[in-house]
């Protein structure tokens, strides 16, 4: 069973957990010997989904069980065509997280399949929050000022209405970071580097008072202290 994942005697033998448990045999807070992880769903909602590829609530708050926030990733503009993955390359194993069949070629969309608008995006947070009961927030790439205005005045709204579904974080992913799987020319093209995008971000943020309600945090090739500097100025 799953909780004798955290009973027996460290060895060097890796252990996993028994998705078809019942949800009841996970733990009910993160265990103390697991580092802090978190839980990126990207459009494919690889690891949450069921076998239809929807949503699945209940696997959701078992993965949930071992992380401590989730990362709703809407950055993968870059991916005209989603990501890709060959029969070949899907073993049992990345069959068995990714909740996908095994040895059968894979496909990803290119767009996050609960986000048609902001409000539904917004929404599907909220479900999401009050299944972990832990911060949930969007990691996306901008471009212009229009990338992150609409998001600012959804979250103004819903708090000054008293609706809490709203991201508690966004990270922010610079143009400079780019997919691997993406072709070059647009890997490199799309979105602001991560100097301006975080400066952007904040100023909207601030404009529409609730820079106080949304933390940030920057990805893209932040790397070093010095980066971070440079970021903050």
């Amino acid at each position: 069973m799953l909780k004798l994942m955290f009973l027996i005697k460290k060895t060097k033998r890796f252990h996993r957990p028994n998705w078809n448990a019942p949800l009841e045999k996970f733990p009910k807070t993160v265990p103390s010997d697991m580092p802090d992880i978190i839980w990126q769903i990207s459009s494919s909602l690889n690891g949450c989904r069921d076998k239809e590829g929807n949503f699945d609530p209940i696997r959701y708050q078992k993965v949930m069980s071992f992380c401590r926030m989730t990362e709703i990733k809407l950055a993968q503009g870059a991916k005209q065509t989603g990501g890709k993955l060959t029969a070949n390359k899907v073993t049992e194993a990345i069959a068995y997280y990714r909740g996908i069949e095994p040895h059968k070629d894979f496909f990803a969309p290119n767009r996050f399949p609960y986000a048609n608008s902001v409000e539904e995006l917004f929404d599907f947070i909220g479900e999401l929050q009050e299944l972990s009961g832990k911060p949930v927030g969007i990691k996306i790439v901008i471009s212009d000022y229009n990338n992150i205005e609409p998001f600012a005045k959804e979250i103004k709204r819903r708090i000054d209405s008293g609706n809490n579904k709203y991201p508690d974080f966004i990270s922010i992913d610079g143009g400079s970071g780019g997919s691997a799987t993406a072709p070059i020319e647009m890997m490199e093209r799309i979105g602001l580097n991560i100097k301006d995008s975080v400066y952007l971000v904040d100023k909207v943020l601030r404009k529409y008072g609730i820079r106080g309600h949304v933390k940030i945090s920057a990805s893209g090739k932040i790397l070093t202290p010095d980066d971070v500097v440079i970021a903050l100025l």
